[in-house]
């Protein structure tokens, strides 16, 4: 099940974040609802397909840290 995650902004361009999995997310280009990618957002943040995975990188850090994941940072001791 896919299921809309929010959007996010990044150098003026919004991306939409689709969650595929749990952990597992889809990043589609507004303007043209084109797919760049995918990333996993556990148990580190890692591209896992798309064309310009420095894009999707940074689509995927921005949407980790405005929330838009269900990622959640951890200490570890």
């Amino acid at each position: 099940m896919q299921l809309v995650k929010g959007m996010v902004q990044v150098g003026g361009t919004t991306y939409r974040i689709v969650r595929l999995e749990r952990g597992h997310y889809e990043v589609v280009r507004i303007l043209d609802d084109a797919s760049l990618g995918t990333f996993r957002a556990r148990p580190a943040v890692q591209v896992t397909s798309g064309t310009d995975e420095e894009l999707v990188l940074l689509v995927a850090r921005a949407a980790i840290q405005t929330g838009k994941t269900s990622w959640v940072g951890r200490l570890i001791q």
